[in-house]
């Protein structure tokens, strides 16, 4: 087929180079240049769509350049116009390959409301060309350009009713499967995907949630073919998710869309998933009930470990080889590398019962439930500080494994959802403002007092405002019980209270309290 499709390019290469030798001006002009045109697309692959054009202008401008030359033979005029039709039937059949080529790349997916099947924009293009070089013969009573267009009118009509019956209204069958799946988890669905048409199919698959992603996005199919199917389900995402197909023929006439729902979900929501294996861990932990604190592994003040913590200055008694020599250079003051066993820190849970939605409420407690279990099954004593957008609603000591699991599966039922106001401004970078303040304290420009004036302002209503927050009260009250180093396991959404949290997270970094986020990103 290849080899046939070069050896119709040189047929029309030499027709045209003949037309343009034995042709008067401007007819050698013309057939020269387009001799030139079809040269170029065989040494320099031109796009799709303008070797489409090339194609069919010369398959309209080959006939009435060649009729005058066909004239010598001395036949009578309608077989000459008829014959130097007939003569370039091979561009035809260079159309024709062109359009098989090119139609996979044409492929464009029409938006859910578009008729269900339309012709595509190549077709319109094509057709509208026929009927505009009809009127043209017409006018200007040229039957070589007629005949051409006649054959390639019968060419186009043909295609298209061959396209239309091979292709049925829903071109692809996929049998649906059923799938468990914890909301916001990520799995892999393999689907088995059938043509139902006679021809070959360029396909274009778009789902319509934004958790969902196909793969092959694009593909052609004869028989069948296996799609993998992302997801990564809501809490409050369809139960039968839908994919948007768009086929087309392989001449890319005729589009034809397709919804498909190729899986049927049952989303588990994350809270009840994380109620489940809390459940499971406090029957296999029965044993636990009867432990007092006092079994749990002693709290103890930062002593030297495996685990790298934090630097600080050199002070008496410390040992030479904890020296850190690089920041010690770098500073010019000996800093020592502070170094802890994992079992040695005490963890507290931080978190704000208040959220948005049910979405929000869902990742929370699931959140709060694994970060509860992680702990306890590390044996790490914790402490909890739970707090909504009204009151502290719960703060208590250092607790064993089975009772922070406990408390949190309590605390679960009091997530509350709020409907906040929108925020339209980024909570202030604390670090940053409190750098500015301190850069300004030493301008003595007009404009950077003002400026000044502004910043700080700002700092001492957001420390007015989270004096009396509850996460403040929540964070202070089981922090002045948990001897420092300690790491706070923060499970908040960050929505009334992000300035508060900056706050006082910043003053319990300084006294060697670590947090760890869970919450929004």
């Amino acid at each position: 087929m290849r080899r046939l499709a070069v050896i119709c390019r040189i047929y029309t290469l030499a027709i045209l180079l003949a037309v343009g030798v034995l042709s008067p001006f401007p007819d050698s002009f013309v057939a020269a240049a387009l001799a030139s045109i079809l040269l170029y697309s065989v040494l320099r692959h031109l796009p799709p769509r303008l070797d489409l054009v090339v194609l069919t202008g010369t398959l309209f401008l080959a006939p009435p350049l060649l009729a005058p030359v066909l004239g010598y033979l001395t036949l009578a005029p309608l077989v000459t116009q008829s014959l130097s039709a007939l003569l370039v039937l091979p561009v035809l059949y260079l159309l024709d390959g062109g359009l098989r080529r090119h139609a996979g790349s044409l492929v464009d997916f029409a938006a859910d409301g578009r008729d269900r099947r339309h012709l595509t924009t190549t077709a319109k293009a094509l057709f509208t060309s026929a009927a505009a070089m009809l009127v043209v013969a017409v006018m200007v009573v040229n039957l070589a350009l007629l005949f051409a267009d006649i054959l390639f009118a019968v060419y186009l009509l043909t295609v298209l009713a061959i396209a239309f019956f091979a292709i049925p209204g829903s071109p692809l069958a996929i049998r649906p499967v059923w799938r468990r799946i914890i909301a916001g988890t990520m799995a892999t669905v393999a689907l088995s995907a059938e043509s139902r048409a006679s021809v070959k199919l360029h396909c274009l698959i778009a789902p319509e949630d934004k958790w969902l992603r196909a793969t092959p996005q694009k593909f052609t199919v004869n028989r069948t073919i296996t799609l993998d199917l992302r997801i990564t389900p809501p809490l409050a995402g369809p139960s039968r998710p839908r994919l948007h197909l768009s086929a087309i023929d392989p001449w890319g006439f005729i589009q034809t869309n397709q919804a498909l729902e190729p899986v049927e979900l049952h989303v588990i929501p994350r809270a009840r998933f994380a109620e489940w294996l809390a459940r499971q861990y406090l029957e296999q932990a029965g044993a636990w009930a009867a432990v007092p604190l006092s079994a749990l592994p002693e709290v103890r003040m930062l002593k030297r470990g495996i685990e790298y913590y934090d630097s600080r200055h050199y002070q008496p008694g410390d040992m030479l080889k904890d020296i850190d020599w690089k920041h010690t250079l770098k500073l010019d003051r000996l800093i020592i590398k502070q170094y802890i066993e994992a079992s040695e820190r005490v963890a507290i849970i931080a978190v704000n019962l208040s959220v948005s939605d049910s979405e929000q409420a869902d990742k929370l407690a699931y959140n709060l439930i694994s970060a509860a279990l992680t702990l306890a099954q590390e044996n790490i004593p914790t402490a909890l500080a739970a707090y909504n957008h009204e009151k502290v609603v719960a703060v208590t000591p250092v607790l064993n494994p089975r009772e922070i699991v406990q408390r949190a599966l309590a605390l679960v039922k009091d997530i509350t959802i709020v409907d906040f106001a929108p925020r339209v401004l980024q909570p202030p970078d604390l670090a940053r403002l409190k750098r500015d303040i301190s850069q300004l304290k030493l301008a003595s420009s007009e404009p950077a007092k003002r400026l000044l004036k502004m910043l700080s302002f700002e700092y001492e209503a957001i420390k007015d405002s989270a004096k009396t927050h509850p996460a403040t009260t929540a964070l202070a009250s089981v922090a002045g019980h948990v001897p420092a180093p300690a790491t706070i396991i923060l499970v908040s959404e960050l929505n009334h209270d992000a300035e508060a949290l900056m706050l006082t997270l910043d003053r319990l970094a300084r006294q060697d309290f670590t947090t760890i986020s869970l919450g929004k990103r």
